[in-house]
């Protein structure tokens, strides 16, 4: 990897700015959840989309303000989510939330801080044994989501996570096929690329996923929304992280995610992802590799679709050569 090479999303702008925050509002928000004092707080810069503060109290204390940048609603999906799964995945406790706006203009959410470290941190090390460690326990959650099985395809409508199932603008195919139209998407990837795309999915439609097929998919599934930590001299993921653009879908989608960059990894990050996934005796199906590619590349469509290439060149410039890689490597899958 060259120095400025993008990988990982290290180099992708934010959605929007942070939200700047002072400590008499701070107090204001945290009153409800704790009367104790607040001895410092501290921006947790990554991510692309909500702003996140580690906040320690006198008593030595700590908890992280979630702040949601994106959408009003993704809090309380977000915290039906981590009920739904708490008892088979990782995630943080949330103590406490407020999506009424009233003391700020956005809704948010006080939770626990987990102790541990990025894997995006961990993998950009280069140290292939922590490399095999977090993309073999990667896998096994995965395989875990994938067993919280669904009665359809769709999106979660409310708090209550009632499934909207997929109208037919939004099934994959069509949805890629709407993408390719617009203007942002032409601008990033140019008309003849777009053009060789929708035909190269047209060709290989019959690899993506029934959309009847569902089951829990977090959506945003890579090594920067998950906190590892060695236990027991090994590293495992402690916290899965940002779940607001979950919905019931294809867990190939979330193994599309994972993989996105396994180019420029080491071997060993696919192969202990996916020996992850299977350490479980549940077996993928012959052709998941492209299934998997495809259903990415829906996904990177759609943030080619809402991120005009203007305002997020570096994320432009990456997610187009992404889908190349795809393309130029499809016969190796």
């Amino acid at each position: 990897m060259t120095k400025h090479e993008s990988i990982l999303k290290t180099h992708w702008e934010r959605y929007r700015d942070h939200f700047t925050i002072d400590k008499p509002i701070l107090n204001k928000i945290i009153q409800p959840y704790s009367s104790d004092e607040v001895a410092s707080f501290t921006l947790l810069s990554e991510g692309c989309a909500n702003s996140n503060y580690k906040i320690e109290f006198v008593t030595g204390q700590f908890v992280v303000l979630r702040i949601y940048l994106r959408e009003k609603d993704s809090l309380a999906r977000e915290i039906a989510l981590h009920q739904l799964v708490a008892d088979q995945l990782p995630v943080p406790e949330i103590f406490y939330s407020d999506d009424s706006c009233a003391l700020i203009d956005h809704p948010y959410a006080i939770m626990e801080f987990v102790d541990g470290e990025l894997m995006r941190s961990v993998i950009l090390s280069k140290d292939e044994t922590a490399i095999r460690e977090c993309a073999f326990s990667a896998g096994i959650n995965l395989n875990h989501l994938r067993n919280i099985k669904l009665e359809h395809g769709g999106f979660f409508q409310d708090g209550n996570l009632t499934i909207r199932p997929f109208n037919h603008d939004e099934e994959y195919l069509p949805y890629a096929y709407s993408c390719l139209d617009h203007e942002n998407v032409i601008d990033s990837l140019g008309k003849q690329r777009a053009k060789l795309l929708r035909s190269f999915l047209e060709q290989n439609q019959h690899f993506l996923p029934n959309e009847s097929n569902a089951n829990l998919t977090h959506a945003d599934y890579d090594p920067a929304n998950m906190l590892v930590k060695k236990i027991k001299n090994r590293f495992e993921v402690v916290a899965l992280l940002d779940w607001e653009f979950a919905f019931s879908g294809s867990y190939l989608l979330d193994i599309g995610m994972f993989l996105r960059y396994s180019h420029k990894l080491p071997e060993t990050y696919e192969s202990s992802f996916v020996n992850g996934i299977i350490s479980e005796g549940s077996a993928l199906p012959e052709y998941w590799k492209k299934s998997a590619k495809l259903m990415d590349i829906i996904c990177l469509l759609s943030l080619l679709y809402w991120n005009p290439k203007k305002d997020r060149p570096n994320l432009s410039a990456d997610v187009a050569s992404l889908i190349q890689n795809t393309l130029d490597n499809w016969h190796l899958f």
